[in-house]
């Protein structure tokens, strides 16, 4: 138990500031891309808050964060640089197929995160075009609710009644998580992760879907539980760093 508590605390360590770094320059991207694309509107012609939020491009800032929190959370774990992270792993005596597995739950943890944090600045925004656009004919009390269904992306940050939206961000979030780990693995063995790479672009280009997208989102699922029960499988096939030290 200790020995995992301490690979944990190593993972949270290695991407704790990076992570949070992270999500400052997002919400500060997002909010000036928001906020200018508001001024436009109010000062020419106004638009709906879903139309705002195309108009502002937040989708893309979102998927550029997003790649990038892949990109941190699969290399921090590898050895870049004459880093020997098996050595330090081999110290406390945990099998390496376990450190996956914990720095999988890490990772999860990570993705969960940026979810609810695009999920809060998303929100934030949507509330501060609300307060600019008071007493408009665009404003009325159900005006983020009904943007949260009109708007692709924001009703697969927040699917409302749509359970398989839930359903399939969290297998997303759990898969990616593997996946990650899976990739800093291999890259210790000198291979390629490939099914990391195949799972963050098969996200971020399906993830915008609009209400009712039932059969995409099981397809999604299952393709996601798919690539990570793969990424496993070859990770209980590779050898292991205890015998290479």
């Amino acid at each position: 138990m200790r020995q995992g508590v301490s690979v944990l605390m190593l993972a949270a360590g290695s991407t704790l500031k990076k992570l949070l770094g992270l999500f400052v320059i997002m919400a500060a991207a997002q909010s000036t891309l928001f906020y200018f694309a508001l001024q436009k509107s109010l000062d020419g012609e106004p638009v709906g808050l879903e139309q705002l939020i195309s108009q502002s491009r937040m989708a893309i800032v979102a998927g550029v964060g997003f790649l990038l929190l892949c990109a941190l959370l699969s290399l921090t774990a590898c050895e870049i640089g004459g880093s020997k992270l098996r050595y330090t792993m081999h110290r406390l005596s945990i099998p390496e197929r376990t450190t996956v597995l914990l720095w999988a739950g890490h990772n999860a943890v990570c993705f969960f995160l940026f979810w609810i944090v695009q999920l809060g600045i998303a929100f934030l925004l949507c509330r501060l075009y609300v307060t600019e656009m008071g007493g408009s004919a665009y404003v009325s009390k159900q005006t983020i609710l009904l943007a949260f269904y009109r708007n692709s992306f924001l009703h697969s940050l927040l699917p409302l009644a749509e359970a398989s939206r839930y359903i399939r961000n969290g297998i997303l979030a759990i898969c990616l998580g593997i996946c990650a780990a899976c990739f800093s693995f291999r890259q210790r063995h000198d291979k390629k992760g490939i099914a990391m790479v195949v799972l963050a672009t098969l996200t971020v280009v399906s993830f915008s879907q609009a209400m009712g997208s039932l059969a995409i989102d099981i397809f999604l699922s299952l393709v996601a539980l798919s690539i990570a029960a793969g990424a496993l499988i070859g990770v209980w096939r590779e050898g292991s760093y205890e015998n290479e030290i």
